[in-house]
């Protein structure tokens, strides 16, 4: 769930970063705005080589050492290219260390691969937000509403909708 929306900032609140996109677990996609656990298995890709990678750069953004969990995600997409929640956590990582223009080609690597995801377009917005981006943020984010609706995950929804009063202002 979203957290609690404030008037020219709609991003989630985060320790130490003015950027914070949270990373995504395969597993689990809904994590991104949900908890910030990561479930210890992850079903969803096939090489296991690229999910060890995913883990530990998971484990290590969790612990706030970004280079190393950026090595990580890189060597998951190098292994398994079509790692939609790799190139999410690359952005994100990416995102976090202000290297805007860097994050953007991995969240819509991530979107092109899974472009059923909402978690996805929610974290793209957030890039194309802090860029100035505000007409296409503002689409990337009813995307993530229109998807939580037609999933009926409705509370998160709802949460995109007030985002997007509170960007639209």
């Amino acid at each position: 769930m979203l957290n609690e929306l404030k008037k020219n900032h709609f991003f989630m609140a985060a320790a130490a970063s003015l950027l914070t996109v949270t990373p995504v677990s395969a597993a689990n996609v809904s994590l991104a705005i949900g908890s910030a656990e990561s479930p210890p298995n992850n079903s969803l890709v096939q090489n296991a080589g690229a999910n060890d990678y995913f883990q530990e750069g998971i484990n290590l953004a969790a612990q706030q050492n970004t280079a190393s969990a950026e090595s990580a995600f890189r060597r998951a997409i190098q292994i398994d290219p079509n790692f939609a929640e790799a190139y999410a956590n690359l952005g994100s990582i990416l995102a976090n260390q202000n290297k805007l223009a860097e994050a953007i080609p991995n969240f819509q690597t991530a979107i092109r691969l899974k472009p059923n995801v909402p978690e996805f377009h929610y974290m793209f917005a957030q890039v194309l937000y802090a860029q100035n981006k505000m007409s296409e943020a503002v689409e990337s984010v009813k995307k993530a509403r229109d998807l939580f609706r037609s999933q009926g995950k409705t509370q998160d929804a709802n949460s995109l909708e007030e985002v997007l009063k509170n960007m639209t202002k």
